[in-house]
């Protein structure tokens, strides 16, 4: 490596490092909110042959805490082949208020689930609307909780999706992932209380129906197969001035179903990355930064195999990089988890760095797919 190249990684690490203590700023600001008193809330959930975790989502659904007579339910069954809308109907006979949807099989969209979401939320009754996802098990406390963080000026509540390790989830590869997703929702919950919302999870976000209607729903959003959650998010941000903020309460997380095997990982993993030229430019920007000292870090890691006078530097910069993740994700485990991922960082960490830097590559030459 030439010593331009050498001052370039210096100054990205620096950058990587300052982020990871700016945002983390933001841990410490999570704080409990006294929000509004009991507003009417719906509750929306798209799915599409899902029959073997719809149950449990609704056997969930059935079980929440609040108020009964506020709460509303919209289900919508997105062009299934199975017996998703059985299962639905079956709900509705013993939920009042529950609404069921069925989306024709000959609207093809070019995001299903936006459109699916879009049409129960053009009925929602609630002021509050909550997304989740077929496969997601929330607690009994979960409405009431999302619920308690809105105040007058809060247009979105962000929530923690971890991913299961129980039951066939109870892998080292599940357990990797989950930690990647504690990761996910340590940047949402920073970067939201820093005032710099950057990603979010629809299996876990709620939001005002009125900011929705306000910022044309999912807009021009639509045109891309991922993003119900953080390109909206970054719409209401930007176009509405309403503060975003996280549920920092365990009792509002959601756990979900994590990719079954490496197949169903990649597949989802390029659906995700396939939005990110949709992003601000100013998001782009930093997220660009990012990208260039991962690229630098693997570039630097392979060049140290063949010329051991850059070991050293090597080794200042994962050691760098590591001081700075683990400072940054271990206050967000202490107060949302009770499972102690971190053990896991470092066999996490060599698989992650080609990860972050291959996939938002693979994003914009593949074609994603949905169900």
């Amino acid at each position: 490596m030439t010593d331009l190249g050498i001052t370039a990684g210096v100054l990205l690490t620096c950058y990587y490092v300052f982020l990871a203590w700016f945002f983390g700023r933001g841990l410490r600001r999570l704080s409990e909110v006294a929000g509004e008193v009991a507003p009417r809330v719906t509750v929306v959930c798209s799915a599409r042959n899902e029959e073997k975790n719809l149950p449990g989502l609704l056997e969930c659904l059935s079980r929440q805490t609040y108020p009964r007579e506020k709460t509303e339910f919209i289900l919508v069954d997105d062009r299934s082949t199975d017996r998703t809308f059985g299962i639905i109907e079956e709900f509705m006979r013993t939920r009042p208020g529950a609404v069921a949807l069925r989306i024709p099989r000959e609207e093809e969209t070019p995001s299903p689930k936006k459109h699916a979401l879009a049409k129960a939320i053009e009925l929602a009754s609630g002021e509050l609307i909550l997304t989740t996802d077929a496969d997601c098990l929330p607690g009994p406390d979960w409405v009431k909780e999302m619920v308690r963080y809105y105040d007058a000026g809060t247009g979105m509540v962000l929530g923690y999706a971890p991913y299961r390790t129980d039951g066939i989830y109870d892998t080292l590869f599940h357990k990797l992932l989950a930690l990647e997703y504690l990761a996910m929702g340590s940047v949402a919950a920073a970067t939201a209380c820093t005032g710099h919302p950057s990603t979010c999870n629809g299996a876990n976000l709620s939001f005002r129906k009125e900011a929705f209607e306000q910022v044309g729903g999912y807009g021009d959003g639509r045109k891309w197969l991922s993003g119900d959650d953080d390109l909206l998010m970054q719409r209401i941000h930007s176009r509405t001035g309403s503060q975003i903020r996280f549920a920092a309460s365990p009792l509002a997380a959601v756990p979900n179903n994590p990719p079954l095997n490496i197949g169903e990982f990649v597949r989802q993993r390029i659906r995700f990355s396939s939005k990110h030229l949709a992003y601000p430019p100013a998001m782009i920007a930093v997220l660009s930064g990012v990208y260039l000292f991962y690229v630098s870090l693997l570039i630097l890691t392979l060049a140290a195999f063949f010329a051991q006078t850059l070991a050293p530097y090597c080794v200042a910069v994962w050691l760098a990089k590591i001081a700075a993740e683990l400072s940054f994700l271990a206050p967000f485990q202490r107060r949302m988890e009770k499972r102690r991922l971190l053990k896991y960082y470092f066999l996490l960490a060599p698989f992650h760095l080609p990860y972050v830097v291959f996939f938002p590559v693979l994003g914009q030459v593949i074609r994603p797919r949905w169900k």
